[in-house]
């Protein structure tokens, strides 16, 4: 398994199926937090609140976990304010 570090904690594989894109991200460094906005093929967003999980002594690094449920947005407007929630 691949990993790579982003904004200090190691990022995750994959949080939608194969078929979303990513069309929003936003590292939020005041709390710590990566929003996330993926676009599926039949046109809903998923938006994703990550944030930092505790540190593991077998890790040099955190996790990036979800915050929020998954839950399927209609826009993309619609789904940033889904996450203005979690700011």
């Amino acid at each position: 398994m691949s990993m790579e570090e982003k904004y200090g904690a190691i990022w995750p594989a994959s949080l939608a199926d194969d078929s979303a894109n990513l069309v929003y991200e936003r590292y939020l460094p005041e709390q710590d937090k990566v929003h996330l906005i993926f676009k599926r093929a039949d046109g809903l967003y998923l938006p994703y609140s990550l944030v930092k999980s505790k540190q593991d002594h077998q890790w040099r690094l955190p996790f990036w976990g979800g915050e929020n449920d998954k839950v399927l947005i209609p826009s993309l407007e619609a789904a940033q304010e889904y996450l203005a929630a979690y700011v």
